[in-house]
């Protein structure tokens, strides 16, 4: 019931079912109170005032404990861990003095604290509490020894004592020592893999990282053993941690990516495998994760994209044919039809319709693709992109349907209103109204989509938030939403999100999708920031 400095790669935390602790603070505390109790009422008045004091120590000592652990076990439970044992130490050789002191049947119970200190501690501490017994036994011996033919036979016991306390000392320590090296032996395996394993209780409590672990998230190790995996993994814009959603869903994860902000303010994308452990019941105990870095393979991604723009461009070109194939053919049939129903106002009327609802069409998917593929960087200029995303608000408002009940809220970015960035207001416009258009379709029953603007750092870059309230997208989901003609939904060319990227990429950009499963998603546009005005 301890944190244990190890000077290994790891540190040592308790390992065991927690409500262990629990039991054993709680008993410690009964035991205090009832022992409290006795001294009150059969102990000398007077030998009171040295007594209760050590007793009332230990009772506070123990909800201390109690209240560490409701916490989360943390570097206290070092000091908890020794002070305890010394306030144990003194509370049973307070018991055994004012017991009948060197023949009092609760000797024993300097076995119990030896045996602790062992477990607990190591073999040199438990050798060190026995030799605080020895010690304490023999004033004890020499204030009460007996005179006569009694005297070898309370030196012989007293000599019986001494090696039983040190012998439990060695034991205690010994097995605690072999415990210590089996764990180092695997602690060393991890620490020579190049992956980052971390692992957490089944609240979520850092209890373990390796080397690569602490290398790959930018941390020291000493910093981050009893706290939350949040605090230690940190996702971008609020994105909850992979492994809280692993405990809190009972599923496991295999090569999630997602992004993560460092302690120096830098993003990275990591790919993360969970699994969880559980005893015979099938309760959770622990999460194992590996993770990897993937920042250089996110980087040669976003390389591949911009270099071969061309090749993507002629890999759609049959996806384009197939989307325009279909209203060239309803258009056909139904000039095929109106030559033989020129007479016919209502079927004139009806084929008329057809013909340009799907002339419309085929304006769409063309000028979607021409969106696509257009460079704009010919017609830049400097763009408050404070004042550009307001205008853009104030307009998509009026767009919105009375029904079901939608609401746009602007928060307060202050610390972007002096911020230019360089681009077309046009283009971007349309990446705004694509990622505003898919959340309120997200949102089938209505909602709110909240609209943020961040400064990253000094020298940026610039984000744009789009968070709204809807079911979120399924991890899997997530690295195929920007494919040309991609789409999951019933009605849609599945261009809207390619051509946004393709626009943010044009102009040094990138975006980003956080997505909390019945949470809803968040898009983030990232710019570079030109100037300050």
């Amino acid at each position: 019931m301890s944190y244990r400095k190890n000077p290994s790669t790891f540190t040592q935390v308790y390992e065991a079912p927690y409500h262990w602790l629990w039991i054993v603070g709680i008993a410690r505390i009964f035991v205090l109170l009832i022992v409290f109790w006795g001294a009150y009422y059969y102990f000398n008045r007077e030998f009171l005032y040295y007594v209760i004091p050590i007793y009332a120590t230990a009772f506070v000592l123990s909800c201390w404990h109690l209240w560490e652990l409701f916490k989360g076990i943390s570097r206290r439970f070092d000091f908890l861990l020794w002070a305890q044992m010394f306030v144990d130490f003194g509370v049973v050789c307070t018991t055994i003095g004012v017991t009948e002191g060197y023949r009092s049947p609760l000797t024993f119970m300097l076995v119990i604290v030896i045996m602790e200190a062992g477990f607990l501690l190591g073999i040199y501490q438990g050798f060190v509490f026995a030799i605080f017994s020895i010690l304490f036994m023999g004033v004890q011996f020499y204030f009460e020894r007996p005179h006569g033919y009694l005297l070898p036979q309370y030196a012989y016991t007293y000599l019986i004592q001494s090696l039983s306390f040190l012998f439990t000392g060695f034991i205690s320590g010994y097995w605690n020592q072999r415990v210590n090296l089996l764990k180092q032996f695997h602690q060393d395996i991890l620490n020579n893999m190049n992956s980052g394993f971390i692992i957490t209780d089944r609240v979520g409590l850092v209890r373990m990282i390796n080397f690569a672990g602490c290398r790959i998230l930018e941390i020291e190790e000493a910093d981050v053993i009893g706290k939350p995996i949040e605090d230690v993994m940190r996702p971008v814009s609020g994105m909850e941690n992979p492994l809280r959603t692993s405990l809190r869903t009972h599923r496991d994860f295999s090569s999630y990516e997602f992004y993560i902000v460092t302690p120096t303010g830098k993003q990275k994308l990591l790919g993360l495998t969970t699994n969880r452990l559980t005893n015979a019941k099938g309760n959770e105990l622990a999460i194992i994760a590996s993770f990897t870095d993937l920042s250089e393979l996110d980087k040669i991604r976003r390389d591949l994209k911009q270099h071969e723009r061309l090749v993507v461009i002629g890999e759609q070109l049959s996806g384009l044919a197939h989307e325009i194939r279909t209203p060239v053919a309803s258009i056909r049939g139904a000039v095929a039809e109106l030559k033989d129903n020129v007479e016919n106002p209502e079927v004139l009327k009806r084929l008329v319709e057809i013909v340009v609802r799907e002339c419309d069409r085929l304006n769409y998917i063309v000028t979607s693709f021409l969106n696509f593929a257009k460079s704009t960087d010919s017609t830049w200029k400097e763009i408050l992109i404070y004042d550009l995303v307001s205008r853009f608000v104030e307009q998509f408002k009026k767009s919105l349907p009375e029904s079901p009940r939608y609401e746009i809220i602007l928060k307060d970015g202050e610390e972007v209103r002096n911020v230019v960035v360089r681009g077309e207001e046009e283009q971007l416009i349309i990446v705004f109204q694509n990622i505003a258009k898919n959340a309120i379709e997200a949102m089938v029953k209505g909602g709110r989509l909240f609209i943020g603007l961040q400064l990253r750092g000094d020298k940026g870059p610039v984000e744009i938030h789009f968070s709204d309230e809807g079911p979120g997208i399924p991890p899997d989901k997530v690295l195929k939403i920007f494919e040309p003609f991609y789409t999951g939904k019933k009605q849609g060319l599945g261009m809207g999100l390619s051509v946004s990227l393709r626009i943010i990429n044009s102009h040094n950009g990138n975006i980003q999708v956080v997505s909390n499963p019945n949470k809803g998603a968040t898009f983030i546009i990232q710019l570079p920031v030109y100037r300050r005005v």
